[in-house]
């Protein structure tokens, strides 16, 4: 009933505003008096504290717009409430504060000139490093509603923290996905109030505008593209989604305050909030070379995030992705130039409403087609692999027929198309597994693809790229100096499978000179320490065998199949040593590391005589007995 009647008070009082009606002096004074009345009462413990909460905020935003009379002291107290629930852990709780701080600041503190305002700015600001997570999450969340006033005195200082504050946190038990996004949100507010039209302001940036737009392209663009790779997960999943997700829409926005800038400063015209480009203009603002803020650069990293948010695992951000790509395409106000390849991305991103972004079989034959440009392959294979390797069965049978449909329309139409397509993926693969090294969420699923992509006859025989080197050759050497690596020491079952798996595929290929390293690499799993990788290296190396005969000679290789077959490689790790030694030798490799490493003295030092020390057996003699 409580909660009840603070709301029912607070939206007649709001209602009235709209009317235009005026309260009598006695009821703006009980008015005013209602929550410092709640607070003595107690009324925010115990059960039904959360609602008042919410009440209480909801009532100070109506009174706000209502401006009512208040004193020092319960102007104060309410600032200090708003302040409290701010610190709250519940979401629904901070959301309701900061609106009513919004309107509060403006109605109270601003329009009235209070004293000390500026000391609001900079209690929020320290307030983004405290410990505890939820004064994190809601002092962003109130830099974001700031009015002009506040932020233009501190500008710099409050976009760097808010750029900090979007970080991942260094230490772990810091780390909170909320706070980062209510970070990001927060950082694009800001960066909208700074930028906004300031005639009605007495205060202006100066000569410190155009360092305010510098700022906003250097460092909370960057700070809003390494914010799409935020891949933080917990024990809810990905949260760094909701981070990413925010970001593209962040991207968006502060696109339209830089071409806005740009627009004006080329033209000369002001932007009022109405259509400022005419088809007539485009042309002229894709070929100005002179845009300072905003050029082909960073349209190009913009895009390609953006596209590889759109092919990933997530249906919910490959849908944002795909909704952010539209508004920048098509936006109907603010024209953005120098975006690569513009056509190609309005034919994949038509202007349609309705469209299922998030159905796999109608998203990623549409995306994958940016694969064959050199500004946009990296990021987008880099996204596509994440669903081709993936878990999810559905999603990585549309996402793989979707690149061996593109590599195949190729070859139907152009022979020579098909080979630079396939060569260029090839280029970009390696890229990945350097650029992701020991990445776990990334090189796992990398290591997939290629093993399908092999399984599927791709990148086994690539053509002649130059006079004297054939890529498919290059390509295998790359992914086996990864391998290399990435195996190594590793413990995750699924990496292992996949790098067995692509090493038989190299070994396999004739008339090569990688594959016998290949081999070798191969011959060294069948003595790992897990059973099951044992056993899986024999079957591979068989199959191999079956395939490749020169690797071993033909007069050994029945022999080998003999060993590999009949040897249980799960069983007693003694015997399955010797047999792998014995493997090794047939393929003529240098055993006698081999031998010192896994313990094995060969029979020739086995009955070496050598020449002891006569005092030897005597001293060890002591040693045993504790003297």
């Amino acid at each position: 009933m409580r909660h009840g009647a603070t709301l029912a008070v607070g939206e007649v009082v709001f209602s009235l505003h709209q009317c235009g009606y005026a309260l009598s002096s006695d009821k703006e004074k009980r008015v005013a008096g209602v929550v410092p009345a709640i607070e003595k009462a107690r009324l925010y413990r115990g059960k039904g504290g959360e609602i008042m909460r919410l009440a209480v905020s909801r009532f100070i935003e109506c009174v706000s717009f209502y401006c009512l009379p208040l004193t020092e002291k319960i102007k104060r107290s309410l600032l200090d409430t708003l302040n409290e629930n701010l610190r709250h852990p519940n979401s629904q709780i901070q959301d309701a504060a900061v609106k009513a701080l919004n309107h509060f600041i403006r109605a109270y503190l601003i329009a009235a000139d209070i004293g000390g305002t500026s000391n609001i700015t900079s209690k929020y600001l320290e307030l983004l490093t405290d410990a505890n997570v939820a004064v994190r999450r809601g002092s962003a969340l109130a830099i974001g509603v700031l009015p002009y006033e506040l932020l233009a005195t501190r500008w710099k200082d409050v976009l760097l923290k808010l750029c900090s504050s979007c970080a991942i946190e260094d230490n772990p038990d810091d780390r909170d996905a909320e706070a980062r996004v209510n970070a990001v949100k927060g950082l694009v507010s800001v960066c909208e109030i700074l930028t906004q039209d300031k005639t009605n302001s007495d205060i202006t940036l100066g000569e410190n505008d155009i360092s305010l737009f510098l700022l906003i392209k250097n460092e909370v663009m960057m700070c809003l593209l390494k914010a799409l790779d935020d891949y933080s997960v917990d024990n809810r999943g990905d949260v760094g989604s909701w981070v990413r997700e925010v970001a593209m829409d962040g991207l968006a926005r502060c696109t339209y305050i830089l071409c806005k800038r740009d627009f004006v400063d080329y033209t000369g015209r002001s932007f009022e909030g109405e259509p400022m480009v005419e088809f007539h203009d485009r042309d002229m603002i894709e070929n100005n070379q002179l845009s300072p803020f905003f050029d082909k650069s960073l349209a190009t990293d913009i895009i390609g995030g953006i596209c590889k948010q759109a092919v990933e695992k997530m249906d919910k951000l490959r849908e944002s992705a795909a909704k952010v790509l539209r508004r920048i395409l098509y936006n109907k106000v603010v024209f953005i130039p120098h975006i690569p390849y513009r056509k190609k991305l309005e034919k994949i991103v038509p202007d349609e409403d309705g469209l299922k972004w998030g159905v796999p079989n109608f998203s990623f034959p549409r995306f994958v087609q940016l694969l064959q440009f050199t500004c946009y392959s990296r990021l987008v294979l880099s996204g596509l692999v994440i669903s081709i390797g993936g878990l999810q069965e559905s999603l990585r049978k549309a996402s793989l027929s979707a690149l061996l449909e593109y590599l195949q329309v190729a070859e139907i139409e152009h022979e020579d198309e098909r080979k630079s397509r396939e060569h260029m993926l090839s280029t970009e693969m390696l890229w990945i597994l350097q650029q992701y090294k020991r990445c776990d969420r990334v090189i796992i699923p990398t290591l997939k693809t290629i093993e399908v992509l092999f399984s599927k006859k791709i990148f086994l025989d690539m053509e002649v790229i130059s006079l004297t080197n054939s890529q498919t050759p290059v390509f295998c050497a790359g992914v086996l100096d990864s391998l290399a690596v990435e195996l190594k020491g590793s413990k995750d079952f699924s990496k292992l499978y996949a790098g067995i798996a692509i090493l038989g595929y190299i070994a396999s290929i004739s008339d090569s000179p990688i594959n016998a390293r290949a081999f070798s690499h191969l011959l060294s799993f069948l003595g790992h320490k897990y059973p099951k990788i044992r056993k899986a290296a024999s079957e591979q190396v068989y199959l191999v065998l079956m395939q490749n005969v020169d690797l071993v000679g033909e007069d050994k290789v029945e022999k080998a199949l003999e060993i590999i077959s009949e040897t249980c490689w799960d069983g007693d790790m003694e015997t399955v040593k010797l047999q792998k030694l014995e493997l090794c030798e047939m393929a003529g490799l240098d055993t006698e590391q081999l031998r010192k490493a896994s313990g094995v003295v060969s029979k020739a030092k086995q009955t070496k005589p050598t020449d002891a020390d006569e005092n030897a057996s005597y001293s060890s003699l002591v040693g045993s007995t504790g003297f």
